[in-house]
This record gives structure tokens, C-alpha cells and sequence, in this order.
């Protein structure tokens, strides 16, 4: 009868000695909360490392979003790290909350798809919208040389006349290459009014090897609508020797009832698509 109450005494003790050891410290984050915690973390890592491969400079911002997160729960580096070291101490414990991580990372993931999704097909309808509104019809791309036979300056007319716009922007980018001679290039765009006025616009091009966007916006200031639009892609003096390459070119119209704002919102920086939950 001794011995069966000693055995007793024992069991009760290495329970309460393992509930002891098992306690929370003051301070910490209960279960449910370092689930949840742990699952905003993860989720952060992988927004993190798909803007590092989107992008080698983003650090510095990838760093600050981190920290955000944490701070959102009242916690430092220092401190989280204390905390998760405890709960790997005591894995019975943190398996537990790791599951739990797991399934709210499952339903934060198909939240952030769907927010992707939404995002994707908004800016295709904006790209397709943009696309039926560009009035260029030519090739979007040139490489010029002096071997070319055509006009190196590459004129063009477009007959707008149809059109109700409110304005015009158009933009390429533009390189010139090793051996190009140019001293003063420049894109040069004329709009012709219904009042038979003329508007002349002239935008000076970078003249480096570096790939540059050139932009005009014709139109912005008259109520007058623009009949025609002519102009030179890249006029320069024609006995100078030329070797450029312009690509992306648009000309796109905006109307005069537009709620579109395609340049109002910059979507290309929101493009990422979180990796798989193994």
C-alpha cells in the first residue's frame, strides 16, 4: 500500500513539474496568437523573396515590411527570436501551433491569389482599353543605320479626325548606338486644329546609349479638336550619321469622358504570386 501511494505521489509530481516546465513566460503570446503570428510571418518571407527576384535592389523595403509586421504585434526581432526559440524547445507545443500556422497560411494564401487575380485581370482590361486606344498603326519598333533607304527620321501622319479625344501622348523609348553621329535629335510632333491653327511640340532626345522614354502630350490645353497629327520620330540632320534603335512606340488618345486613369495607377510593382504550401 506504501509503495502504490509513493508511485502516486511520483506520477502527480512529474505532472505538475511538466505543466511547470510546459508554461507560457509572462509576456508571451498564447497558441492561437503564435499561429497566428507565425502565419503572417511566413506569409511575409514569401511576399519578400518574390520581390527580392522581381527585384535585387528592394531589400531595404523588403526589410521594413518585415519589421512592420512584427511590430503590428507589439514584438521586436530580439524578441520574436526568444519566443520562437522557446516553442522549439518544447515541440510538443509548437507542433500544435505550427499546424495551426499552416492552416491559416493555406486561407491567407487563397486570399492574396484572389487579390492577384482580381489585380491581373484588372490591368488586362486597362492594357486592352489602352491598346484600342493607341491611333499607331506602323511598326512599334525601328533600328536605323545608314544603310537604310527610307526617311531616317522616320515622318508620320495620322488622320484623327474621327476621334473624340480631350489629348494625344506619345512616347518610345529610344538608344543610339556606337557610331551614331547625331548631335540634336528630336521627336517632333504637329497638331492641326479644326480652326486650321497649328501647334508645334518638340521633345530634345537623350542622345546615350542607354534606353531612354521620350513622352509629348499634345492637346492638353485647347478645346480645339486636333484633325490630323504629323510629325518626325526622330528629326536630326539628315547628313549626320544616325544609328538608334526606338522601340514601344504609342500614340494613344485619352477622351474627353475618361474614367479610365490607365496612368493614375502604377500596377506593374504588385505582380506577386506566392509560392505553393508544401
Amino acid at each position: 500500500m506504501k509503495t502504490r501511494t509513493i508511485g502516486i505521489v511520483l506520477v502527480v509530481a512529474a505532472l505538475l513539474a511538466s505543466c511547470k516546465q510546459d508554461r507560457l513566460p509572462n509576456g508571451f503570446p498564447d497558441k492561437d496568437e503564435f499561429a497566428e503570428i507565425l502565419s503572417e510571418v511566413h506569409l511575409t518571407e514569401a511576399i519578400i523573396n518574390q520581390m527580392r527576384i522581381k527585384n535585387r535592389g528592394i531589400d531595404s523595403t523588403a526589410n521594413n515590411y518585415y519589421h512592420h509586421v512584427l511590430a503590428k504585434f507589439n514584438l521586436t526581432q530580439e524578441k520574436f527570436d526568444t519566443i520562437v526559440n522557446w516553442y522549439l524547445a518544447h515541440p510538443e507545443i509548437y507542433q500544435d501551433v505550427y499546424d495551426e500556422s499552416i492552416a491559416m497560411l493555406s486561407e491567407k494564401q487563397a486570399e492574396w491569389q484572389r487579390e492577384v487575380k482580381g489585380i491581373e485581370d484588372e490591368m488586362e482590361r486597362k492594357r486592352k482599353e489602352k491598346e484600342a486606344r493607341n491611333v499607331w498603326k506602323d511598326k512599334k519598333n525601328y533600328f536605323i543605320s545608314l544603310k537604310d533607304t527610307f526617311d531616317r527620321r522616320i515622318p508620320f501622319e495620322l488622320n484623327v479626325d474621327t476621334i473624340e479625344a480631350e489629348s494625344y501622348r506619345v512616347s518610345a523609348f529610344y538608344q543610339f548606338l556606337k557610331g551614331s553621329r547625331v548631335e540634336k535629335p528630336t521627336l517632333e510632333v504637329m497638331a492641326f486644329y479644326e480652326d486650321s491653327t497649328l501647334d508645334t511640340l518638340t521633345y530634345k532626345l537623350h542622345n546615350t546609349h542607354i534606353s531612354t522614354k521620350a513622352e509629348l502630350m499634345i492637346g492638353l490645353n485647347k478645346d480645339l479638336k486636333i484633325l490630323r497629327i504629323e510629325g518626325y520620330l526622330v528629326k536630326h540632320d539628315t547628313m549626320e550619321e544616325i544609328r538608334a534603335r526606338i522601340k514601344d512606340i504609342e500614340f494613344v488618345f485619352q477622351p474627353k469622358v475618361d474614367s479610365l486613369e490607365m496612368d493614375s495607377v502604377n500596377f506593374e510593382s504588385f505582380n506577386t504570386e506566392l509560392p505553393k504550401i508544401e
